[in-house]
């Protein structure tokens, strides 16, 4: 929870009129001895509190942070050294006069937190994409989690309520960086009909266990609930919130988990005035899954399938493809999702077939003209005012010539090419004998 007020023009005007430029040895004393107060009471391990405290208080009674005025390098070194200690990726303390002065407003005048709403609709409230790809497959991007309000779920639910007709669903979460947990459980609440514990989280603060809830979102989403399989996809920048939905669909609804391990920070954090412009950013939750009986910190979420980010969204699409043509008898509609399958192949694979090879593609098959240029291999059809394509390999005899369609070159059983086999997205297949 980071605290985040609003400051007036007057006041802002004062604060940055006092940054600190270079830091004394009196202030970074009076920095460590607040941050080491705030660590103690409210971090959620007090074994680990208790070890970098006294930690950076030795550094710098050893005069470790002697040479060291910069704030800005200094919070950044403490950082570093709290976390030698504790590799918790919510741990930290940085230099912000401005967010200092807000979380001081805060505190003094018991506000309720408020949230840059402006900020939020002028990015759709990080909705980056909604739609459906080739072969009924719903896609959305979205790279945080915003403020609860009527607004932002009313954009959620749009979303998924374009997708709600797909046979399948992924969820692009590489550069989701988490956000509110509130509509974290939100949106997670789209794959339940019914409320679902998903664990418990302890708070150090408050000293108490509370069970954690799937809210009941069927009063939100106006009855719309998603049944379809689903895919998520992870990188190494998946952070907070977007690792805690990830982790608790993938346990709780079966998700397929494409990607990278994320970053693994699964602890609920806030931030506290330090003085002389530093906040100390200070996680006081963990969080017990229902199943796991654990969480993803430090560890990260592992996926399901193990693979580069550039190429997880093709392997989503790759596996949803592959079980709808185990799902589907029909001779027409198989042929429809293998074109499918061998379109995603010449995006993903970078397949190098020998120019010895491609010389014997080459010829006349009725009014296409395969010719080798430089390496590569081209179609022309004489038919559509000598329309020419670059082809792309699929496999070593299977390419794409465009965007409607693939040619399969046939080879007798001497290895002499004697026709093709154009290969249409709508499933049909023409035979067409090479030209003496």
């Amino acid at each position: 929870m980071f605290l985040i007020g609003a400051l007036s023009m007057v006041f802002a005007s004062a604060i940055n009129a006092q940054k600190t430029t270079s830091l004394t040895e009196l202030e970074k004393q009076r920095v460590i001895d607040s941050f080491s107060k705030v660590l103690n009471r409210n971090y959620v391990y007090s074994d680990k509190a208790l070890l970098m405290s006294q930690f950076i208080q030795q550094k710098h009674q050893n005069k470790g942070y002697k040479n060291m005025n910069d704030p800005k390098q200094w919070a950044h070194q403490i950082t570093k050294d709290i976390r030698a200690i504790e590799q918790d990726h919510h741990l930290s303390v940085r230099f912000d006069p401005d967010l200092e002065a807000s979380i001081r407003i805060f505190e003094a005048t018991l506000e309720k937190e408020t949230t840059d709403f402006g900020k939020e609709k002028s990015q759709n409230f990080f909705f980056r994409k909604a739609e459906i790809l080739k072969g009924n497959i719903g896609y959305i991007n979205f790279t945080n989690f915003a403020d609860t309000n009527y607004l932002s779920r009313k954009t959620v639910q749009a979303a998924f309520q374009f997708v709600a007709n797909a046979e399948a669903l992924i969820l692009d979460l590489r550069n989701n960086f988490g956000g509110r947990p509130e509509m974290e459980k939100e949106i997670a609440g789209y794959f339940f009909n019914e409320p679902q514990q998903t664990g418990r989280t302890y708070n150090r603060i408050l000293d108490t266990w509370t069970e954690e809830w799937v809210v009941d979102q069927l009063k939100h989403s106006e009855g719309l609930y998603l049944t379809m399989p689903l895919y998520i996809l992870t990188s190494k920048r998946t952070f907070s919130a977007a690792e805690g939905f990830a982790y608790n669909l993938k346990y709780l609804k079966n998700a397929i988990l494409v990607g990278d391990t994320t970053r693994g920070a699964a602890h609920t954090t806030r931030s506290f005035a330090l003085g002389n412009g530093f906040v100390g950013f200070i996680p006081f939750t963990r969080f017990e899954h229902i199943i796991t009986k654990t969480d993803w910190e430090r560890i990260g979420v592992v996926p399901s399938i193990s693979i580069s980010e550039e190429l997880s969204l093709y392997k989503a699409q790759e596996l949803i493809l592959k079980n709808k043509l185990l799902s589907i008898s029909d001779t027409t509609e198989q042929l429809k999702v293998q074109w499918l399958l061998n379109d995603l192949y010449s995006r993903m694979r970078k397949i190098n077939v020998p120019n010895e090879t491609l010389k014997q593609y080459t010829g006349v098959f009725e009014e296409f003209l395969f010719t080798l240029e430089e390496g590569k291999l081209f179609c022309r059809n004489t038919h559509q005012q000598d329309k020419k394509d670059m082809l792309v390999a699929i496999n070593d005899h299977v390419f794409k010539i465009d965007e409607q369609s693939h040619v399969e070159f046939v080879t007798d059983k001497q290895g002499m090419v004697t026709s093709i086999r154009l290969l249409w997205d709508d499933g049909w297949v023409d035979t067409v004998q090479k030209s003496k």
